[in-house]
Parts: structure tokens; C-alpha cells; sequence
């Protein structure tokens, strides 16, 4: 087995956040690592929305960036400096797509100091750059510390380092990293240290200086800091400070205060207000500050810092005449729903807030007002301040000083997640548990393939449309809309659908079959089933109509031209052009299909420099869409390509592709399949085609634009719609196809944008609904979420599979209190049907489904895993005990059956062999029904440090025992001796925190706690002894467990570089076969796809091999390396390294190419079928 691993959503969770000019334009981007993954979010500032503009994997864990701008004339470009475990420093230089380049990160300078940086003692953990662009540090979490002077390349203009300068410390610890602003002086950073060896705790702020003109790096000036110190704040100054009344040095944060600290200037010291308490406050927690910014105008140095709390302060450093610092306040400014883990202020006017370890989605807020007016609450803290009023504030109910504009969807922590179709959409929905705390990030988040639908207006129509477009008419935007025997123009008012007061010369006495604006501005075109109209810009009409009063049956129109098929099929169309001065209408060529019947056609969009259409597109009964094309003298039309279908295409919409060179023909058929074929866009010859099933009735298409690229609406019958959006001309990407979280849509057509939708809308009809909907693009949301409020943070959930509830069991740990609950909710509507609430100090570790075979009426019950006064660390509990739970009222609320005392935490429950499996420690437990508790029928201890996950055999009597730290064991049961003998294990260690088993029975995945996933397959002489009988004596329940006679083999491994917390198997494209799904800690998704062709297989590793060699990762990383971080990679193909292809220009693709032994457009096409045919 062979598996091609792809990441189907980036982590959630957010690293680190950097503000700049990357791009060299002047608008304000924001750059965030997304532990693995490095994007540039465009923060729209007219409509206050974030979109992602790029995302591209780092194949490595960054730890920091930090913006860096060359000093001196014609720096207006910053660069992301990367501080990871790539063991190098390196200097990306964002390419933002112009002049037909792609959108990508470029490594502008690298420098390698290691082979990996995941030792404490090698450099990578923090990053400071110089604010007036000359150095750089990069430090470790121990000792190392190593200065890189940057200067400017005279010959390309762009950075050049020197080799680095070391400035390590032995037996030093490094807590925070930042860069003084000195001005032009020699360039300083400064450092929170921790010197172990002497006093426990101690810690200073060390000031390191770098010498230009001596080359060197100094450790000049220390100070004392309180042994809290956790972060540092860089005040932009210079020599003498700055314009804006702030004086050059840093602020240290510690538990309660904030220290104003320069060398050669005396300490100031301010207390960290604190909240009012009230009567409910168990704890009066001492503020720590776990994130800040700074904003400099000409006026003023604005600076935030927030608590781990959430709240937002106010810092200020007054200053004496001499700009020398003398007081440091700090004010309560207003408080955010959860502690974000980076902070970036835009000039704008914004502030982004991102969550890093879990608290809700990332946030764009707007500053309503600067704290200064009253507006940011009391609570004010100083130097000399010491009453108890002053050092307190009530915190804001809602935000005062901020306003929310634009969230960005997190689902991390995940603890937990299965894949259902419960909405019955045809593909499984990832029902995901995560979130922490009682806030509103906990929650049951329901994950969909494809990108959101916004509602913006609706209107109810006199009866189901035949058709929907938009014209421009007297500069407003008509929406036209057929009925059966009548036209309907309407347009937009103020977010209202209302009935146009004119008609702008359209027949409204007839149905349209198409409608489109022509070319300048000159009119309107109107195909009804007589005629083709011509509405002129004067009132005036230009008509055509058919020879021998012929009907239309089916017609396409854009800005210069339409094509009209005759109907009683004839297997004719005409091609008719739109002369701009007299507005006639030329025919320019006729088709003829040569005996088919017509059911569609579609005109395609002008090639790149010319005004007439390129080709055309005919759906034929015949079961194929012809491609013509008009001949040099154009005055004929001739057939230039054929796609066959499988079955008869009932519409057909083309749209340029992002490279100019060709376009795409979509062909929706009746059968619920869409085919999308390559043409190339000047000759009209077909390239390549690919299918896809999108639903199981008839499916019709609308052109339209969607984040201002062309973009096709496929709305199959009684399904919900997909938007294949052309990629954007620098992204490299194929289009993206993705279904719309929308209900199914009878016909559609695309709005242009405004100022208010920038990205345009669309006006869909559904039934007898006209509505006005924003859709997102494909490729900037590959999922949408929707979130069900949880109470706690949520540790498990099971589905019961007739009333398709879900039972959560949640748990918090509250002023050194358990408080849990179980809780059943229903995923369609959200609602809580049940709640039980746990006893105080208990917390519930695990849940399952059984139904045991003693009970008489075979009803499903709910185990329930608790222990009381539990400790993580060590691992121990007062008490504990498993509860079971009855269903009632249809498996919408539960009853307490009843609750059997066990002697430690049930971390694992599962039903085997029509019992109850229980994992207490090193062992397990087989429980069976009782009136009044459970009866225990066997036990044995099976694992060596404790058991935390049991997956039961699909039909045999052996169970899967995964261990916290020694792997997996394959454990036989014997019902007749009620014993359990362990029969295969592993030869290497592994921390197992999630785990699945295959439909064959004999293959095991899982997860550990460092970033691995192992398949691991008993192996054919284990499989002969237990055919043939007992292959091992059974496990003692009182002694030590034994080692199993065989060892697994390894089928497949890999580093996926984040903590697996859920695994299974699902078809996540409907007809498609079943990949391996795994989710992890940080909220991402991902799919092994196992190959089952050996060519496939050759041809992809020879991918991922020439790609490793000609384009490595930008960071520096090695790629072999990161994937075998524990153990070499086995069986295993990088599906996100061969995407690479897709960010490369047109000579490094052909060199792989050759490489690999296969065309460019063979390689870009497996590539999309591997993502678009499995996964998305």
C-alpha cells in the first residue's frame, strides 16, 4: 500500500502575524504562520473584510517571523524573515503574481547552521529583525544566538547577508527576543535571559550590541528583571527619541507589571490593572501579557498589550523634556472574547487578533476609539499607584473601544472528530469537537467540503423561471428573468429586488432564451423564440430572425456576438456577430452538426487582444459537444474538436482559463456528471477533459464571475450547486471545483461588482424565489464551518445512529475543580435536547456506544468513562467509575441506569463481543449487563504504560490496545478460558493519541503525540498461527504483561509534523473509493489516498523526487528529513511538495517533466484529478 498524502485544510491555528508592505505596493498585508503553513491575508479596509491572497506550505514548524526592510533609498518592500526547525535562517521575498508571474514566496537569502533545529541549543526559536533594516538575530531556546548583518545587493538590488556572527551564552536560557530602536546607531536587541546554574530563576535583560565597523557582536548592558519576565515590547525610538514623544528601549512584561527598561536610563514601573472581582470570582488571577503591538504615527506611539485573559491595556511611557522616560501608565482599553496569540495594528485603522491556542475565530476589528475619551473604561495603573480603586476595572460586557468586522473560522484545539452524511448532500460532513474553555469557542463544529453562500436579498416571483440573467441598461444593472410565456426585468434597490419601472426596449411579451449587454456600452442583446434583438442604447432595434420563420430552441449571447440553434432538430445554429456602428446583426457563419440534434450551445470568451469570439460550443443529442471555429476568412465555421459524454449534455458554459493561452468548455449532463475540457483558446482544438459527478439529475450551468475571475455555476436537479472559479492569472493553479453550502438552485447568473461587493454576487433562482447571493471563492475556502455552541471543553462525542444525536461528554477544569457534563445535541438544527450534568470534581474521560448481548431487549446504551480529583500529572484520580446511561424519547435525552466503581480512570471504553471493553491503567476490563452495576467477566494487564485507545476487530474476537507510549498491541480474546493473550506488537516506541482500523480487520492507523502516522498490518505468520490456534499463553491479570511473539509490518509511515487526534476512513467525493481522513491538534485536515495503480505510483514519486532536487521548500528544510522525522518515510508520496509544480514557472516544469518522463499538461492533469477525484 502506497499512500499520496494531501493537506485538505491548512492548521487553523495561527503561529505568529506580521504587518507589512510584502508585495511593494501600499497597501498593508498581513503575513501568518500557520505552524507549517506561511499566507498573505489582503485586509480589504473600504469593506473591512480579509481575504487570502496565497498560501503555500513551508515543509517545516515555524516558529517566528518577523518583517524586514532593507534601509537606505528605495526600500518599500518588506520581507518575511523565518525562524524554524529548518535548521537555517531564511529571507523570503513575497512574488506578488505581476507581469503573469505566480503568486508565490521566494527565498531572497538562506544561510544553513544545523541539519535540524529541533535541539534547544540551535538557533530558530526567535527572530528580531532591526527597524532600520542593517541586522537581524536569530536565537534559540538555549545559548544560541547568531547576528546576520544584511546589506543590499548592488548587482539585483535585493538583501545579501554576511556570514553570521555568534553572540551565544552557554547555560542561558532565552524567554523573549526583540530589536531596540536605536536609529542609525549600531544596531541593538535585547533579550530576556535565565542563567541556570545560579540563583533558581534569575533573569535579566540583556542588551546585545553589533559593531558595523568591527564586525563583532557584545553582550553591553544587563539589568535585573523579575524572575516572571515572559515578554518584551520594542518602543520605536531612536537616538534621542522620536518625533512621536516615545523614547528609544523596551517594555518588560511580567505577573502584574510592566517595566520600562533602557540602558542609561533609570526603571519605571507600572502595575497591570486588574478585573473587579466579583461574587462569583473564585480567583483573583494575576495579569500576565501574552501578546502586543505598536503603531507609530507622527503624533503619537500607540501601544496594546493583552493579558492572558483577554484584556486589552493601554500602555504609555510619559517622557520629561529631555525625552528621558519618567513615568509608564497602563489603562484598561477593552477586552476580547478569548487571548489571541498575536496582535498586528493596521494603519488603516484595524486590529487583527489571532487565536493561536484555541478561544474562537481570528478577528479583524476596527478601533472605534483610542481609550482616551472615556470610551476604554477606567483601571489605571502607574508608577507610585498603589490603591486597590485604581488598580482595578470593571471589564467591558461587550467591546467599547473595538468592533468586530471580519472573522476568520478556527476549529483548533480538535480533540475529536467523525465523518457522517447525516444532511443527506451526498459527501460526508466532518462533525469536529474542539474549542476549550466555557466560552464560545467550545463547540461541535460541522466541517463542508466548499465555500460559503452569503444571503443579501430575496423576492418571490409570480411563477418558476425558465431563466435568469443581468444586463446594463442606462448605466443600472437589469436583472431579466423568463417565465413560460413572459419576460420580468427587475433590478436592485437598496438591498430590496424590485420590478424595474421601464423595460429598456426588451420584449417582455415572450420568454428569453438568452440576454447579455452589448460591447461599449452600445445596447442590449435579447434571444427570445423568434427572433434575436438588438435593444440600441437610443431605443432602437436591430432584429434577426430565422429563414422560413423558424423557431429558436436553444441560444447563447455575449457582448459582440450570439448563437442561436434551430429548433425541430435540425442540427443547424447560426453565429451571428453585432456590428458596434449600425448595431446589425451579421451572420457570420452557419453550423451544421450534421445530423444531431441541438440541446445547448455556448460562445466562448474573445481570445486575449481580439473583440470576436473565440469558438464556439454545441451540445448534441448524440451524446458529445462539438467545438467549432470560424476559418481564416471568417466567414465559415469548421469543427475543431469533439468531447465526448456519457451521456447528453443539457447545458454548456465556457470561461478563460488564468493563463490567457486556453479556455475551458463545461458540459453539465443529464446524468448528474459535469465534464470540464481544456481548449486551447485560438484554434479551439481540445486538450484534455476531465469528469466529475456533482449530483443525479440533469445539470445546468451559468457563467459568471466570482472574486473577479471568470467563474461557472453547475446547479444540478435536487442538489446543491458547485462554482468551478478560473484561478487567478498568477496562482498556477487549475480551477478549483467546489459545491456551494446552499440550498439546490434551478438558474443563475452573475452581478457585477460594487463597491460594497467587490467580488460580485449572484442573482439565483430557486423554485419561485429570485435571491441575491455572495459566494466566496473555491480556492480562498475549501471548507465552510458551522458551530453548535458546547458548554466545556469537549473531550469525546459518539453518534447514536438512530436518532443521529450526538452525545458529548465535556469537561473543564474550573479553580482546581472538575466540572462536567454529558450533553446530546442534535447536528441538524442545534439544539440541546439533554444535558446531565456530572457530580463537582469529576471529569468525564471517555464515552462509548454498546449494546450487550444480556440484554433482553438488545437496547444501545451510552458507557461513560469518570474519575474524580484526576491529576494529568502524575496520572492518578481518587476515584472512578463508568456509568451507564439509557436513551429515551425517541434517543433524544438520557436516563441513569447505573454506575460501577472501577480502581482507576477508564481512559478508553469499546464494545467487544457484545460486552463492554474498559482500559483502567495497564489494563482492561471486559464488563457485562447487571441489574444494579456491571459484572467483570476478565482481565489482564496488556499494555506496558497505560492504555488509551481500544478499536475492536470488525467480525474477530481481538481488540487493538494502543499504548501512551509503547505503540499498538494486536490482543486476542478467548471466550471460553475469559482470558486475553497479546499476540503482535511494535519494536518501536510510540505515543499513540489516535487510532483507526481498516475494513480488512488486519490493519491498524495511527496517530502519535510528535506528528507521525504509521499503518501498521499483522503480519501473514501471525494471521497462520491464529488460524491455527493459540499462538501465545495468556496475560496474567495480576503480573506484568508479556511480550507478543510477532512484530507488526510497517505498511506505511510518514511525519505530518502535528498531533493526530482523530482518524478514520471515508469517500469524501461521492463514487470515489474511501481515504484515510485524519485531523489534527491544530485544526487541520488531511487525506492519504491510497494508490492502487503501480504507474501511478512510479509517476508521482518521481514527482515528489525531481521537485525535491530542482524546487526545494523555500525555508530551507530539508524535505526527506522533515518527513522522517522519528523513522524514514515508507510507502508514503508528499501530495503537498508535488502541488509544488503548480507554483513553478514555465521552464522549471518542463525540466521536471522531463524528468519524470511525462508532459507538462499529463503531470498538471493527475495532479488535479488526485485532489479533485479523492479529495478537495
Amino acid at each position: 500500500m502506497i499512500l499520496y498524502n494531501l493537506t485538505l485544510q491548512p492548521p487553523t491555528s495561527i503561529t505568529a502575524t506580521i504587518v507589512g508592505h510584502f508585495s511593494g505596493g501600499k497597501q498593508q498585508e498581513l503575513v501568518v504562520a500557520r505552524h507549517q503553513w506561511l499566507e498573505v491575508w489582503r485586509p480589504d479596509t473600504a469593506t473591512g473584510k480579509i481575504s487570502i491572497e496565497h498560501s503555500e506550505h513551508m515543509f517545516c514548524k515555524i516558529r517566528s517571523i518577523a518583517a524586514f526592510r532593507l534601509g537606505g533609498a528605495g526600500g518599500a518592500k518588506d520581507y518575511v524573515v523565518l525562524a524554524s526547525d529548518s535548521g537555517a535562517m531564511a529571507m523570503l521575498e513575497y512574488e506578488a503574481g505581476k507581469q503573469g508571474g505566480r503568486r508565490r514566496f521566494r527565498q531572497a537569502q538562506s544561510h544553513e547552521f544545523g541539519r535540524s533545529g529541533l535541539r534547544r541549543l540551535m538557533a530558530g526559536q526567535y527572530v528580531a529583525a532591526d527597524p532600520s533594516g542593517r541586522a537581524l538575530m536569530v536565537a534559540g531556546v538555549e545559548r544560541a544566538k547568531l547576528v546576520y548583518i544584511v546589506t543590499r545587493d548592488s548587482s539585483s538590488g535585493g538583501p545579501a547577508i554576511a556570514s553570521p556572527l555568534e553572540a551565544s551564552r552557554a547555560h542561558t536560557v532565552c524567554f523573549a527576543l526583540a530589536a531596540v530602536d536605536v536609529g542609525y546607531e549600531n544596531p541593538v536587541f535585547a533579550a530576556i535571559e535565565g542563567v541556570y546554574g545560579g540563583r533558581v530563576g534569575a533573569k535579566v535583560l540583556a542588551y546585545y550590541e553589533v559593531d558595523l565597523g568591527l564586525n563583532h557582536v557584545v553582550r553591553k548592558w544587563t539589568a535585573d528583571v523579575s524572575d516572571s519576565a515572559n515578554h518584551l515590547i520594542a518602543l520605536p525610538g531612536g537616538a534621542g527619541g522620536s518625533e512621536g514623544g516615545a523614547p528609544a528601549g523596551v517594555l518588560v512584561c511580567s505577573a502584574g507589571q510592566i517595566e520600562f527598561r533602557h540602558a542609561g536610563c533609570a526603571a519605571c514601573v507600572a502595575t497591570i490593572p486588574r478585573r473587579q472581582r466579583s461574587a462569583e470570582d473564585e480567583d483573583d488571577q494575576i495579569p500576565i501579557i501574552v501578546a502586543s503591538a505598536v503603531h507609530r504615527t507622527k503624533a503619537t506611539t500607540f501601544v496594546l498589550a493583552q493579558s492572558d485573559a483577554g484584556d486589552l491595556f493601554r500602555v504609555a511611557v510619559e517622557t520629561d523634556a529631555g525625552m528621558a522616560a519618567r513615568r509608564v501608565r497602563v489603562a484598561y482599553f477593552d477586552t476580547l472574547a478569548a487571548p489571541a496569540g498575536s496582535l498586528a495594528i493596521l494603519r488603516a485603522g484595524f486590529l487583527f487578533a489571532a487565536t493561536r491556542d484555541g478561544g474562537g475565530s481570528h478577528q479583524l476589528l476596527q478601533f472605534e476609539n483610542l481609550g482616551e475619551d472615556g470610551g476604554g473604561g477606567g483601571g489605571g495603573g502607574g508608577q507610585g499607584d498603589s490603591s486597590e480603586e485604581a488598580l482595578r476595572f470593571v471589564r467591558h460586557g461587550e467591546m467599547a473601544s473595538l468592533a468586530a468586522v471580519d472573522e476568520i473560522d478556527s476549529i483548533a484545539p480538535l480533540v475529536a472528530a467523525q465523518t457522517h452524511d447525516l444532511a443527506g448532500e451526498g459527501a460526508p460532513q466532518i462533525y469536529a469537537a474542539g474549542g476549550r474553555g466555557a466560552a464560545s469557542s467550545a463547540a461541535l463544529r460541522i466541517v463542508r467540503h466548499g465555500a460559503e453562500v452569503a444571503d443579501l436579498a430575496a423576492a418571490e416571483l409570480p411563477a418558476a423561471p425558465t431563466g435568469v440573467w443581468t444586463v446594463k441598461a442606462g448605466g443600472a444593472e437589469r436583472i431579466v428573468v423568463s417565465l413560460a410565456a413572459a419576460t420580468l426585468v427587475l433590478e436592485l434597490r437598496d438591498d430590496e429586488v424590485a420590478e424595474s419601472p421601464d423595460a429598456a426596449g426588451l420584449a417582455c411579451d415572450a420568454p428569453t432564451l438568452a440576454a447579455a449587454s452589448a460591447a461599449d456600452g452600445s445596447g442590449m442583446v435579447q434571444v427570445t423564440p423568434s427572433a434575436v434583438r438588438h435593444v440600441l442604447r437610443d431605443g432602437r432595434v436591430r432584429e434577426w430572425r430565422p429563414p422560413g420563420a423558424r423557431a429558436i430552441s436553444s441560444a447563447a449571447a455575449s457582448a459582440h456576438a450570439a448563437v442561436v440553434a434551430l429548433a425541430h432538430g435540425s442540427g443547424r445554429a447560426v453565429w451571428l456577430e453585432l456590428h458596434a456602428a449600425t448595431g446589425a446583426l451579421r451572420e457570420a457563419a452557419t453550423i451544421d452538426t450534421e445530423g444531431p440534434g441541438i440541446t445547448c450551445v455556448a460562445l466562448a470568451p474573445p481570445a486575449a487582444g481580439r473583440a470576436r469570439a473565440a469558438f464556439v460550443a454545441v451540445g448534441c443529442g448524440d451524446c458529445a459537444v462539438r467545438v467549432f471555429a470560424l476559418d481564416s476568412d471568417g466567414e465559415s465555421a469548421r469543427l475543431a474538436g469533439v468531447v465526448a459524454t456519457a451521456a447528453v449534455p443539457e447545458a454548456v458554459a465556457c470561461i478563460a482559463a488564468g493563463n490567457g493561452a486556453e479556455a475551458s468548455v463545461f458540459c453539465g449532463l443529464r446524468n448528474g456528471m459535469l465534464v470540464r475540457a481544456d481548449v486551447d483558446a485560438a484554434t479551439g482544438a481540445v486538450l484534455a477533459s476531465r469528469v466529475r459527478v456533482v449530483g443525479a439529475g440533469a445539470v445546468r450551468l451559468a457563467a459568471a464571475r466570482v472574486g473577479g475571475a471568470p467563474a461557472v455555476v453547475a446547479m444540478p436537479a435536487d442538489a446543491p450547486p458547485w462554482l468551478a472559479a478560473a484561478p487567478r492569472s498568477s496562482s498556477g493553479r487549475p480551477q478549483r471545483l467546489a459545491p456551494l453550502a446552499y440550498d439546490a438552485l434551478d438558474h443563475a447568473a452573475g452581478l457585477a461588482p460594487t463597491p460594497l461587493l467587490p467580488d460580485g454576487a449572484l442573482a439565483a433562482v430557486s423554485g419561485a424565489t429570485l435571491r441575491i447571493v455572495a459566494a466566496a471563492r473555491p480556492e480562498a475556502a475549501a471548507v465552510n464551518v458551522a458551530a453548535i455552541p458546547l458548554g466545556a471543553t469537549p473531550r469525546a462525542l459518539a453518534l447514536h445512529p438512530e436518532s443521529r444525536h450526538f452525545a458529548v461528554i465535556e469537561s473543564e477544569r474550573a479553580a482546581g475543580v472538575w466540572v462536567s457534563r454529558v450533553r446530546v445535541v442534535n447536528p441538524l438544527d442545534g439544539a440541546t435536547t439533554d444535558s446531565f450534568a456530572l457530580p463537582r470534581g469529576e471529569a468525564a474521560v471517555s464515552l462509548a456506544l454498546v449494546r450487550f448481548a444480556a440484554d433482553p431487549g438488545g437496547r444501545l446504551l451510552l458507557a461513560v468513562g469518570c474519575a474524580r480529583a484526576m491529576t494529568l500529572r502524575p496520572r492518578a484520580c481518587a476515584a472512578a467509575c463508568v456509568r451507564l446511561f439509557r436513551w429515551r424519547d425517541a434517543a433524544t435525552r438520557l436516563e441513569l441506569a447505573h454506575e460501577t466503581a472501577v480502581a482507576d480512570a477508564p481512559l478508553a471504553l469499546a464494545p467487544f463481543a457484545g460486552m463492554l471493553l474498559v482500559a483502567l491503567g495497564r489494563a482492561v476490563r471486559l464488563y457485562d449487563l447487571g441489574a444494579r452495576r456491571l459484572l467483570l467477566k476478565a482481565q489482564a494487564l496488556v499494555a506496558p504504560t497505560a492504555v488509551c485507545q481500544l478499536r475492536a476487530h470488525p467480525t474477530a474476537l481481538r481488540v487493538f490496545v494502543g499504548d501512551a507510549q509503547e505503540s499498538v498491541r494486536l490482543v486476542v480474546y478467548s471466550a471460553a478460558a475469559r482470558s486475553f493473550r497479546a499476540v503482535v506488537d511494535d519494536s518501536l516506541p510510540r505515543y499513540i493519541t489516535a487510532m483507526h482500523v481498516l475494513d480488512d480487520g488486519d490493519t491498524v492507523v495511527a496517530g502519535d503525540k510528535f506528528g507521525n502516522v504509521v499503518a501498521l498490518r499483522v503480519p501473514p505468520a501471525a494471521l497462520r498461527a491464529l488460524d491455527a490456534g493459540s499462538p501465545a499463553p495468556a496475560m496474567a491479570s495480576g503480573s506484568s504483561s508479556a511480550a507478543a511473539p510477532f512484530r507488526w509490518d510497517v505498511v506505511a509511515h510518514y511525519h505530518v509534523g502535528d498531533i493526530a487526534t482523530a482518524l478514520t476512513t471515508a469517500a469524501l467525493v461521492p463514487g470515489a473509493r474511501p481515504v484515510v481522513l485524519l485531523a489534527t491538534l491544530l485544526g487541520s485536515l488531511g487525506a492519504a489516498i491510497p494508490l492502487l495503480s503501480r504507474a501511478d505510483a512510479d509517476t508521482l514519486r518521481a514527482l515528489e523526487r525531481s521537485i525535491r532536487d530542482r524546487a526545494p521548500p523555500v525555508s530551507g528544510r530539508d524535505h526527506a528529513a522533515f518527513r522522517s522525522a522519528l523513522a524514514p518515510a515508507r510507502s508514503a508520496i508528499d501530495g503537498d511538495l508535488c502541488e509544488r509544480f503548480f507554483l513553478l514557472d514555465a521552464d522549471a516544469r518542463q525540466a521536471i517533466a522531463d524528468d519524470v518522463g511525462r508532459s507538462v499538461s499529463d503531470i498538471l492533469k493527475k495532479l488535479d484529478d488526485m485532489r479533485s477525484l479523492f479529495a478537495f
